[in-house]
């Protein structure tokens, strides 16, 4: 399982360093602990038993476990962002690349898949949590929105509701095989997925006849 809350530490002095440690491995305690019992049933002995650490040390770096999702949530959110902006700053993807990116994106679903699956139990019942995850969708939105724009001279609101459509599908569809272990042959998954957002990303909303209401 592995987790870092912040940069790679290059610069930080001895005693930095050690509570950068003590931190990620009360992070890594707190999510070994809630895929055993369950966000809500997992108590703080339960993390700082995971963790090898004591109560006082814990609240010297969190609040609560909430926090600890929280933090988890901020630092999944800065990665998402990054594999967005990277899959929407250029020119539309070929078949090939979106293909080749939707794969790296089931790959670091697998490689967080107890953070995400914490995250999410955490959100039903943790409205700070809840704000941060939405925060962290209507940037993605929008990151992948502006592209959509681009791409297919679609205005706003149409470029939105697509980048929410494949935003939303995509989650969906790794929560259930990834994190619930819903089982789906890789290969035709991502294949048919690449069609899917290909078909969504297709011709521009200004290119159609728009339904009259």
């Amino acid at each position: 399982m592995r987790h870092d809350d912040s940069e790679d530490g290059k610069g930080l002095s001895l005693r930095d360093e050690q509570k950068r440690l003590t931190r990620r491995l009360l992070i890594e305690g707190a999510l070994t602990a809630f895929e055993r019992k369950g966000y809500a049933a997992t108590t703080i002995e339960d993390i700082v038993a995971e963790a090898n650490a004591s109560r006082a040390t814990f609240y010297l770096h969190f609040k609560s476990k909430a926090e600890v999702v929280l933090v988890v949530t901020q630092t999944l959110g800065r990665r998402w962002r990054e594999l967005y902006v990277e899959l929407t700053s250029g020119e539309r993807l070929s078949r090939d690349e979106l293909y080749a990116w939707l794969d790296a994106m089931v790959g670091n679903y697998e490689t967080n898949r107890a953070s995400l699956d914490a995250m999410n139990q955490a959100v039903a019942i943790e409205s700070e949590v809840a704000e941060v995850r939405l925060a962290n969708i209507r940037e993605t939105i929008a990151v992948m929105a502006q592209s959509i724009q681009r791409w297919s001279g679609d205005d706003e609101e149409d470029a939105r509701v697509r980048a929410g459509l494949l935003l939303a599908q995509m989650d969906r569809f790794f929560d259930l095989w990834v994190i619930r272990g819903l089982a789906f042959d890789r290969e035709r998954a991502l294949a048919t997925l690449t069609d899917q957002w290909l078909a969504v990303l297709g011709a521009g909303a200004g290119k159609r006849t728009r339904a009259r209401r």
